[in-house]
């Protein structure tokens, strides 16, 4: 296929793009996208720079700002998929705002079908193409697509415009506004496939499965198609079934169904399961007698849930899982998702040992839900409803559509396991409808999805016997208090099993050493309660907000709202590692007995009891030993192959042997998963730490803070703080800074300051002492971190209530600060890096609100 070139934008050639794909943000918007991979469509990438401006007012609709030929040469650039709060001019703009992009079509493809399809808008968004309206949507985490045919123009340059509003907000979470998604232009033929909807449902007893597939196909030419539909089943990139069917599709048809079935035989059946993830692909192909039309793909797992009195069964067997609540974004490629961002998240989570969680109050992506599937973590979709809010009504059309969209596109995923209709909207007194919609919405799902759960999570059902609890599955609840006594009343009150969809106690702190949560007596309140089955913490993460709440649940003035386990920038807290420790599958990993000289250790394994939470049947499982020598270098791995493990099951131990005769400094033993996720550690050290040293030091008024590196054998720090016979010590860290903040520090009067590192087996010797002194100065920011993404990089830092603003210095050469900029942007700004090719060198400074300048930050390098 002929793509033509213009000056503004370049398709190239048979569909294949010269844009990348880059960390911004792209909305959502109408209609169904396709589930599968189109094959033998051509997708054309409209990703990139896209024209921007925004529209405060309101106006850009009245001055016909979508006219095919206005001149947008005075506006702004935008990266696509993006965020426009990521750039630091717009990061708390809320409002309307435009997009613009240019692109030819040569005219070989006019008898083609053209598709213009958004993967996600934030939030209303309307579009119009070559200056004529398309269409609108309103949903901004789903997709969308309009059939722009009749509007292309061959051999001309066409412009599709955006006009995008992100002033829609739920709950806590950051309206992140833009194109938060990628953009593409699909062209078929006007007969095509649009969907496929595939059910595998095993028979336990017999080994074999039922697959129904209805295959969903379009024609839009004036005379009707009689055509052949070839259906594969492939597991492993091999063949298990292949059929033919013949169907003849209407003319100017939008939907003609056409519904296959087959038995799989025992053979071939594999069942989907969080440790066992096991994939098939159903690949459907559209003939018109021997020409190919469209070929889609998408993949599907074998497995069955079952509630069983108070259990909940996996493929005929009892599960008690843990999981996380995510908001999906961080502070540096905001809510775009690209996949590195998927991917960590997934990953983290995995090494959590978390098998099943509510996860996300808003719709995840496809690529999301791909690599749920992979790795297998069962999760709910949610209709967006929280709270007070007037789409809790059983004759609003909106939430009836969001359902209906989000079952239609995310049918085919083995993750899914049930349909939220919406987050604590039970409560009458704010949703006087709420009872008629809930139970509404919950018909309404299982007439769309018979095979899932379909529930609602409340924060009223555990103490309102009348709630509408009545109507779903299982009990899903939110806890913040009360843990054991509210899930004893839920299981009271309905007599269903119950999940805890959300718990925690109150925000933690964005410092990850004061990042810390009740998680083992949160947990111990709900454990050993057969009718509770599973919980999952609010939150995994971090994430951006300006939410006040009550005492205790005021965002600090950074914009980071610290529920998480881990940082914005996902740094681990403190509470990560007690996490891990409460939801790792066993309740405990000891080295019972160490024999260096004969080179050898047993390992104590105390499996979870029957009623705990988590307490799953473990196969596959395995111990991986890691020596450590002097020199930190792992000198040998011994991995041993676990027996299978039944909660209830008494604590046994494994002996394991290894060769190595080096010095040994540790030995780090990990429980891995059968897909290779550590799960749970526990490091035995032998000797304290080496000398640290001091790297940088900031003296001031109230605080001096001093920075350090950490060393590779110590857990926490501590500073040693003397004057004369008076010697004092910090509280210990697990940063790479200690302030010290003591009255008994006078301004002009010097201290002499020592670093001691920190493990199991003692402390180190004390660095190297540095003499300090507080002055008048005030303390610059402290730098969290920071991350490049292309061409920019992100600078995350603290904030005081009592900053004015924020300057920065940088450049491509140590201690040469080319550029110059003031902000009062807060938490994170971004710099855009003037030599892509080269390290980035910054450093930063506060002004206060009485308007003295703070100290710079040590220099920083960015590689």
């Amino acid at each position: 296929m002929n793509i033509a070139s213009s000056s503004a934008f370049h398709l190239g050639q048979s569909g294949r793009s010269i844009f990348k794909y880059m960390l911004c943000v792209v909305f959502t918007c109408f209609w169904l996208l396709p589930s599968g991979r189109a094959q033998t469509a051509e997708r054309l990438s409209l990703n990139g720079t896209w024209s921007f401006r925004i529209d405060p007012y309101g106006t850009g609709e009245k001055l016909n700002w979508f006219f095919k030929d206005l001149d947008a040469s005075n506006w702004d650039s935008m990266p696509v998929p993006g965020n426009w709060d990521l750039v630091n001019e717009y990061a708390t703009y809320a409002g309307d705002a435009w997009y613009s992009k240019r692109f030819k079509i040569d005219k070989s493809n006019a008898a083609q079908q053209f598709r213009l399809i958004f993967q996600s808008v934030y939030n209303d968004s309307k579009v119009w193409v070559n200056g004529q309206f398309v269409g609108e949507n309103h949903l901004g985490f789903l997709p969308f697509q309009f059939d722009i045919t009749r509007h292309i123009k061959f051999d001309q340059e066409n412009r599709v415009t955006v006009l995008v509003n992100n002033i829609f907000k739920r709950g806590a979470l950051w309206n992140w506004g833009g194109i938060r998604r990628p953009v593409t232009l699909e062209i078929t033929d006007p007969a095509r496939l649009e969907f496929q909807h595939i059910s595998a449902i095993p028979d336990l007893k017999k080994g074999d499965a039922k697959i129904s597939t209805k295959v969903v196909c379009s024609n839009l030419g004036a005379a009707p198609k009689n055509v052949r539909i070839g259906i594969k089943i492939k597991r492993d990139g091999k063949l298990v079934v292949e059929d033919f069917v013949q169907a003849a599709i209407p003319a100017n048809s939008n939907r003609h169904t056409v519904n296959w079935m087959h038995s799989l035989a025992k053979s071939k059946v594999a069942l989907w399961h969080f440790d066992y993830p096991v994939l098939y692909e159903s690949e459907i192909t559209l003939y018109d007698g021997n020409q190919l039309l469209h070929t889609i793909t998408d993949r599907f797992g074998i497995r069955k849930l079952e509630i069983d009195g108070i259990k909940i069964l996996l493929n005929g067997e009892s599960i008690r899982p843990v999981g996380f609540n995510i908001v999906p974004e961080d502070r540096f490629t905001g809510n775009t998702l690209p996949f590195a961002r998927i991917k960590e998240d997934v990953d983290l989570m995995k090494s959590m040992g978390i098998t099943m969680a509510r996860l996300s109050h808003v719709s995840l992506p496809k690529e999301y839900l791909d690599y749920l599937d992979e790795k297998g973590i069962m999760v709910f979709e949610e209709v967006g409803l929280w709270g007070k809010d007037n789409l809790v009504d059983p004759d609003h059309p909106l939430p009836k559509e969001w359902l209906k969209r989000i079952v239609e596109e995310k049918y085919n995923h083995p993750c899914i396991i049930g349909w939220s209709v919406g987050n604590e909207i039970g409560a009458e007194k704010n949703n006087p409808k709420a009872k008629a919609y809930i139970k509404g919405a919950i018909e309404m799902a299982k007439q769309l999805d018979s095979n899932r759960f379909s529930v609602y999570v409340s924060n009223t059902g555990q103490n309102n016997p009348n709630d509408a609890m009545m109507f779903a599955d299982i009990s899903m609840i939110n806890l913040y208090g009360g843990w054991g006594k509210w899930t004893d009343l839920a299981w009271t009150h309905h007599k269903k099993p119950v999940f805890v969809a959300e718990f925690g106690k109150e925000l933690n702190s964005e410092d990850p050493n004061l990042g810390t949560v009740p998680i083992e007596k949160m947990m111990n309140e709900m454990r050993n309660k057969e009718y509770v089955f599973g919980a999952s913490l609010w939150t995994m993460n971090d994430y951006r907000s300006k939410y006040h709440g009550n005492p205790g649940w005021v965002t600090p003035p950074s914009q980071n709202r610290p529920w998480g386990i881990v940082t914005t920038f996902r740094d681990n807290k403190r509470s990560f590692y007690a996490t891990q420790r409460e939801y790792a599958p066993v309740k405990a990993l000891i080295f019972s007995a160490i024999d260096l000289s004969q080179a050898s250790t047993t390992i104590s394994i105390e499996p979870r009891s029957k009623f705990d939470i988590p307490a799953n049947m473990l196969r596959g499982y395995s111990l991986r030993l890691s020596i450590v020598g002097k020199q930190f270098d792992t000198t040998e791995v011994r991995t041993i192959a676990l027996k299978d493990i039944s909660p209830g099951d008494a604590t046994f131990g494994v002996k394991v042997d290894w060769k190595s005769k080096v010095d040994i400094s540790l030995l780090h033993v990990a429980l891995v998963d059968p897909q290779g996720y550590a799960v749970l550690h526990e490091t035995k050290y032998f000797s304290a730490p080496s000398q640290p040293a001091i790297r940088f030091a900031n003296t001031a008024n109230t605080k001096i803070r001093i920075h350090f590196n950490h060393l590779p054998n110590a857990t926490e720090y501590m500073i040693r703080y003397k004057n004369g016979d008076s010697v004092f010590t910090t509280a210990r860290t697990i940063n790479q800074f200690i302030d010290i903040e003591d009255e008994r520090l006078k301004q002009g009067v010097e201290w002499s300051f020592q670093l001691i590192a920190l493990n199991d087996a003692g402390e180190s010797s004390p660095s190297k002492a540095w003499l300090l002194l507080k002055d008048e100065d005030e303390l610059p920011p402290h730098i969290w971190g920071q991350k490049r993404i292309g061409d920019d990089v992100f600078i995350s830092y603290s904030v005081d209530p009592f900053d004015y603003l924020y300057e920065v210095e940088y450049g491509t050469q140590s201690g040469v600060y080319t550029q110059k900029f003031a902000t009062k942007l807060v938490g994170v700004l971004r710099v855009q890096s003037p030599e892509k090719e080269k390290p980035l060198y910054f450093r930063m400074r506060v002004i206060k609100q009485w308007g003295f300048a703070s100290e710079w930050t040590e220099e920083c390098k960015v590689k």
